[in-house]
């Protein structure tokens, strides 16, 4: 999204992230709180596959490996 607002491609913008020492990290969430999370998403959605769940987490700002 940041590179299209840029009117950059995201390669470039990755490029020049990583010429810039700019990384994006990973959410700091324990084991737990994740299953909490997703237990809770599971609940209203229970026939959600994975891509879902990578999204919901995504909009909640949570970024996981």
């Amino acid at each position: 999204e940041l590179a299209d607002i840029l009117g950059v491609h995201r390669n470039t913008l990755r490029l020049y992230m990583k010429c810039h020492s700019i990384q994006r990290k990973y959410s700091e969430l324990t084991n737990a709180d994740l299953d909490a999370l997703i237990q809770e998403f599971k609940k209203k959605r229970p026939d959600s596959s994975i891509r879902y769940i990578i999204g919901f987490l995504r909009r909640h700002g949570i970024r996981v490996q």
